[in-house]
């Protein structure tokens, strides 16, 4: 088990709105990125993150969170990268999502190694990376008992603040969830904030289970959208 929970992050507010007003999109206007945008995307997802309840939980001292914040992000969007695929809404990186093949997860110690600069994993482990090693492990043991078939793994979504509440979110998942649909996959994501909730359930999410993280304060809502 990698002992850092990169599959936490559900940061699409739900002012990304679902009443019908949301902006236009295809999947030709979704950059998909590559290894020369990882520190622009993991700088945008610090920002979307910046005060998600694992991050505060484990990261109160905002000096300390600012320490291995950039280590945390980079790893998952280096991961993404090579191992599933990682998009931006433009070339501007107003928001940013990270989806895994279930083939390709969990994230092992391996598949870190052959993705991610040493530094970058190094950042981790010197900062306190494993204090988040209990949640990681709890995440991982949810998601294969759930998800124990072929499926894509939304593992990541954040906006931008100040690009917050103008669908954003929406034009991330839109195009990939219709090209699942052609693919016949179910995807799975978890939320750790209730208010991203129903934003999930408009996509066609559902809750397959509302869990409390062992020893810490946070919830788990475990979603699953079928096969279409």
């Amino acid at each position: 088990m990698v002992p850092v929970p990169y599959h936490i992050w559900q940061q699409a507010s739900e002012t990304d709105k679902i009443d019908g007003h949301m902006m236009n999109s295809s999947e030709d206007d979704i950059v998909r990125l590559n290894r020369s945008h990882v520190k622009r995307a993991t700088e945008a997802l610090i920002r979307a993150f910046w005060n998600h309840p694992p991050l505060q939980y484990y990261f109160p001292d905002e000096a300390e969170r600012e320490r291995i914040a950039p280590y945390f992000f980079s790893l998952a969007v280096f991961n993404g990268i090579r191992y599933g695929e990682v998009h931006a809404t433009s070339q501007d990186l107003e928001g940013i999502a990270v989806w895994l093949p279930s083939d390709n997860y969990p994230i092992t110690l391996w598949r870190l190694l052959r993705s991610v600069p040493p530094s970058e994993i190094l950042g981790v482990a010197r900062y306190g990376g494993s204090r988040m090693r209990g949640l990681g492990q709890y995440i991982d043991a949810v998601h294969g008992r759930l998800a124990p078939f072929k499926h894509w793994f939304l593992q990541a979504i954040g906006v931008d603040p100040q690009f917050q509440g103008r669908g954003y979110a929406s034009k991330l998942l839109r195009p990939m969830l219709a090209r699942i649909d052609e693919e016949g996959l179910p995807c799975y994501l978890e939320a750790l904030e209730g208010q991203n909730v129903r934003l999930y359930e408009h996509f066609g999410f559902k809750v397959i289970e509302e869990s409390n993280v062992p020893d810490t304060s946070l919830t788990n809502w475990a979603m699953l959208r079928d096969a279409r």
